[in-house]
């Protein structure tokens, strides 16, 4: 018992020596805390005379017709009041400590405000300095005290109405100076503009104005960015905008600016214009053509009377898109029907001395069967260009205007997604369903009990499909054309034209390869279900799922396994350079998280490569295939 007494005796001491530590503890870091937290008037207590008067704690104080020798200190909320009184010494504000002088009180020394303190005169002499600090606030009324000396820093509010003293020295990044009938000796405007000061019917005798005049480049778009500071990239396809900045400077006198403009180009002089006239500040607003496209840095130089003098400026990347080769396109397009000519001329030669050819048949055949599905994507095709014409309209009244920016940005984006779902239908309804269906329908064993070879019975069908993937992409661009006309400059009807022609060969490029795929799904498998899902998991869930893992790698060739990565960088180089799809979401995400992902680099040419490569190659392998299958 002696023994478990004891140590119980031993562990109660030294909880009893923990606490007492963590009580001792607590006392001197709250000491600490008190400390810095008064830290602001910490030396002004150290250094004062013994005879002083401390006001805190949410003291309220009248002192009337008095006569006061010893230095205040007004803090913590406390509220002094002196009326007709005289303070022989000095009075310090800190904290939110408020002090009002009135009905001919004077103050032979200083006056310093500090933190959010508040003074207010009215009617008063103060014979030395008042000094306002942080975010102090003062409001002078009727008072004569000619050798006053007033100092504004940091974000102090300063008010002076119908009253005069010796002089004013400004400095400060924020705050305000309202000075309304009244006279000075000598203004020094020394801090930044954003610290404002206005005179207003008033005299002063001499002013210095040291402070440089301000502005922010808002945009160079009617729909405005806020453009504002050093280092802004700004891209677009337009070849002039619309520079926009406000402008400002301070003193303002009587409500006029006194402030010019230069505009500068790649640092030469373009333009100069004159900002002055009776408002706070001016609204800036320039059209800027370009000779060239590529990067320009744009500056607006803003200039006030005595020649001080501030600089913003932006990047601006003039983007130019390629312009669709029509003439190219039309002798692609003349070469290509010489060639069915010549094709179809060899073929009734041939004809003509015994040999028989299905192709035609199945052609035409295809055609007329599948004239209901041609109709109804025909009607899809329209599609695209209805809901752009209704976003172009939306963004129009939301913004008072649309620019060719951003049709071609919210083409690039609607075509991109629109591809991948219209791709997979078009697929299923077409290429997987083939072969597939005419197995299971038996029109294929009554087709090859006649004198129908298989590979012109397959390539008549692929055939009959690219035909239809033509007229509905000629569709599809039509309609996208036509959706932003009404909402452009004719200066622009270029580009929109251009728009449509890479439209419809990314759709060719697109489409071709998802049909090519369809078909080799239908000449394989049997079941009509296995064919419509290859199509599925290869076009939507395989591009949400590989589109992640860039970020786990750190670099985009998983994106290659994609038909959408393909598709989106044709619309970035042919219609706009914007991020949108489904291959785009892991470079957004990654500069959130902190890292680059390396990426790839495809031309156009390569990426036509690429898709004849794999159309060819699905379609060489069905019909290899479907040369030896059993047909039953």
């Amino acid at each position: 018992m002696k023994i478990e007494y004891f140590r119980f005796k031993k562990y109660a001491i030294l909880v009893i020596l923990l606490i007492t530590f963590s009580i001792f503890f607590s006392i001197i870091q709250n000491i600490s805390t008190f400390r810095d937290q008064n830290k602001s008037y910490s030396k002004y207590l150290k250094n004062s005379p013994n005879m002083s008067l401390v006001y805190d704690d949410n003291d309220v104080i009248l002192f009337e017709d008095s006569f006061i020798n010893e230095t205040i200190f007004i803090m913590e909320n406390a509220e002094i009041t002196l009326i007709n009184t005289t303070v022989k010494d000095s009075i310090y504000l800190f904290n939110t400590g408020i002090l009002n002088i009135q009905q001919g009180s004077s103050i032979s020394d200083n006056i310093i405000l500090s933190d959010f303190s508040v003074v207010n005169i009215y009617n008063s002499t103060i014979n030395r300095n008042i000094e306002c600090r942080d975010s102090s606030s003062l409001d002078m009324v009727s008072s004569q005290t000619i050798s006053t000396t007033i100092w504004k820093f940091d974000s102090a509010n300063i008010t002076i109405t119908n009253s005069s003293f010796f002089q004013l020295n400004e400095f400060g990044i924020e705050g305000q100076i309202l000075i309304l009938d009244s006279s000075i000796n000598f203004v020094s405007v020394n801090g930044l503009s954003s610290s404002e000061v206005y005179i207003n019917s008033s005299n002063i005798s001499f002013l210095n104005d040291l402070a440089k005049p301000l502005n922010y480049i808002t945009g160079p778009t009617p729909a405005r960015f806020g453009l504002s500071g050093e280092g802004i990239m700004y891209q677009t396809a337009l070849r002039s905008i619309n520079l926009t900045w406000i402008g400002w400077d301070s003193p303002i006198i009587d409500g006029f600016l006194n402030i010019s403009f230069q505009i500068l180009i790649d640092g030469q002089f373009y333009y100069e214009l004159n900002g002055s006239g009776f408002y706070k500040y001016f609204v800036g607003s320039l059209p800027i053509n370009f000779s060239s496209s590529g990067i320009h840095n744009i500056s607006v130089l803003s200039i006030d009377s005595l020649r001080n003098n501030f600089t913003s400026t932006i990047t601006i990347k003039i983007s130019e898109y390629p312009s669709f080769k029509w003439n190219f396109f039309g002798l692609g397009v003349g070469i290509l029907i010489i060639f069915v000519l010549l094709f179809g001329i060899l073929l009734h030669y041939r004809q003509n001395r015994g040999y028989f050819s299905s192709l035609g048949i199945i052609f035409k055949n295809e055609l007329v069967k599948s004239k209901i599905k041609i109709i109804v994507f025909v009607g899809i095709g329209i599609v695209p260009g209805i809901i752009l014409n209704l976003i172009f309209r939306m963004i129009n009244r939301m913004l008072g205007s649309i620019g060719i920016d951003q049709i071609r940005s919210i083409t690039n984006i609607f075509l991109g997604f629109y591809l991948i779902y219209f791709g997979v239908a078009f697929s299923i309804a077409f290429g997987s369903s083939s072969i597939i269906g005419e197995r299971s329908s038996g029109s294929l064993s009554w087709f090859f009990s006649k004198p129908v070879r298989r590979w012109e019975f397959l390539w008549g069908k692929i055939l009959a499909y690219i035909f239809i993937v033509i007229i509905i992409m000629v569709t599809i661009s039509i309609s996208i054309t036509l959706s932003g006309m009404v909402y452009v400059d004719k200066i622009y009807y270029n580009d929109l034209f251009s728009i449509g022609g890479f439209v419809f060969l990314i759709g060719i490029i697109t489409l071709i390869p998802l049909l090519a795929i369809g078909i080799l799904c239908s000449t394989l498998f049997k079941k009509m279900g296995l064919s419509i899902f290859i199509p599925i998991l290869l076009f939507l869930m395989v591009p949400t799922l590989v589109s992640f893992l860039p970020i786990l790698v750190r670099h985009e060739w998983p994106l290659l396994l994609t038909s959408s990565y393909y598709y989106e960088q044709l619309g970035r180089t042919w219609i706009s350079n914007t991020v949108g799809g489904l291959s785009s979401i892991a470079g957004p995400l990654s500069e959130s998280l902190g890292f680059t992902i390396t990426s790839i680099k495809l031309t156009p040419v390569s990426i036509v490569l690429i898709s004849s490569f794999i159309s060819l190659a699905c379609l060489v392998i069905s019909t290899l295939y479907f040369r030896k299958i059993d047909i039953q």
